[in-house]
């Protein structure tokens, strides 16, 4: 949301003689951006509890980044209206996201697939804005392009955005469905991991992320 937040650093030069003037202007370029290269949020990671569960779990951790206590799985989930078809859309991600942190915070940003240069830079510029200011994302992802380790075959899934790096050219994602049991496909993708943030447009692309 909005363009990233900007640290302004202030440097204080007190007088070097007793005759030393205590307004002495700070000499130029003393006052300068210096924006943070790379953040994680705090939040805990979950399990989705069942194979259509991605959407309210994604949802909970994002809400974990704020909450010390989001509501469950299940509470989310009759919130966003998900059954076994999964969670229709990212709007309803969205109200859930505003409804339990009691805000006006989130938004649906939608991709193409391709996405646009504007799309791109507009989803690194959501994600360090939203870091910096304590909020986490929610991706609406179709594969279509995967992180490695993935299963094959189309998968409609949501993902929890949690971090950054690279001052914003790489997204840090909490995946709901990481760590899967052993022998199962989803067992060699991590709970977290790093990708570039021009890939997870491409990941999101027809679908949209909350931000």
């Amino acid at each position: 949301m909005g363009a990233t937040a900007l640290l302004m650093g202030l440097l204080g030069f007190g007088p070097t003689t007793a005759s030393a003037s205590t307004d002495a202007m700070v000499p130029a370029g003393v006052l300068g951006a210096v924006p943070a290269t790379a953040k994680t949020l705090s939040y805990k990671w979950e399990r989705q509890k069942y194979d259509y569960n991605c959407g309210p779990t994604a949802t909970k951790m994002a809400l974990s980044a704020r909450m010390a206590s989001p509501p469950s799985q299940d509470t989310i989930g009759a919130w966003e209206g998900t059954d076994e078809n999964g969670t229709d859309d990212i709007s309803n991600v969205v109200s859930a996201l505003n409804h339990y942190l009691n805000t006006g915070w989130y938004a649906r940003k939608p991709i193409s697939d391709p996405p646009t240069a504007a799309q791109r830079a507009l989803l690194k510029q959501d994600l360090v804005f939203d870091i910096d200011h304590g909020y986490a994302m929610v991706g609406n992802v179709v594969s279509g392009w995967r992180p490695p380790g993935y299963p094959s075959g189309t998968i409609y899934h949501y993902v929890a955005i949690v971090g950054y790096a690279s001052s914003g050219d790489s997204a840090v994602i909490a995946d709901p469905a990481g760590a899967g049991p052993t022998g199962s496909s989803w067992h060699n993708v991590p709970k977290q991991y790093t990708i570039s943030t021009a890939n997870l447009a491409t990941w999101i692309g027809e679908k949209a992320y909350a931000a």
